[in-house]
């Protein structure tokens, strides 16, 4: 296990990665907190949201701040209006999706820690000239425990 040192994180620090259109401020990653938990602040477009997916390895907990979220879980879209919390133990598709005009803001806690680094690299993948090579996001998903299930919301592939 890594050593842990308390941390305070300011408002404005962190580090921000952009993929799949949303935009994550990690706060806390890994390397901070002996890999047991990830926190980020998640800002989401309108009609933004990843595609159906399920996590293999991690726990996610969302706490919704601002905006116009919905939570497909099990197939059925939810509204997840702001100050809901939404648990979601590893292994149940998911995903989410900005149903607003305007952007939405959640935190995402995900634990243990590790999926900063997927993020990190479909990142990279989304930011090369021309559309993003779907096969290679697919990969890194699967490196990180992650399996990609469906399109984005909105999308009609």
């Amino acid at each position: 296990m890594l050593p842990m040192h308390p941390i305070i994180v300011q408002p404005g620090e962190g580090k921000a990665v952009t993929a799949f259109g949303d935009t994550v401020v990690f706060k806390l990653v890994g390397g901070q907190t002996g890999n047991e938990i990830t926190i980020g602040l998640v800002i989401t477009p309108p009609g933004g949201g990843p595609p159906l997916h399920v996590h293999h390895r991690d726990h996610e907990i969302f706490i919704i701040e601002s905006g116009d979220l919905e939570m497909n879980v099990a197939g059925e879209w939810k509204k997840s209006p702001p100050g809901s919390v939404v648990f979601l133990p590893k292994d149940i598709p998911h995903q989410f999706r900005n149903a607003g005009a305007t952007p939405a803001r959640h935190w995402v806690i995900l634990t243990p820690s590790g999926f900063e680094h997927f993020f990190e690299r479909a990142a990279a993948i989304f930011a090369a000239d021309g559309p993003p090579d779907m096969a290679r996001i697919v990969e890194a998903a699967a490196d990180h425990g992650l399996e990609l299930l469906g399109p984005p919301p909105g999308s009609h592939a």
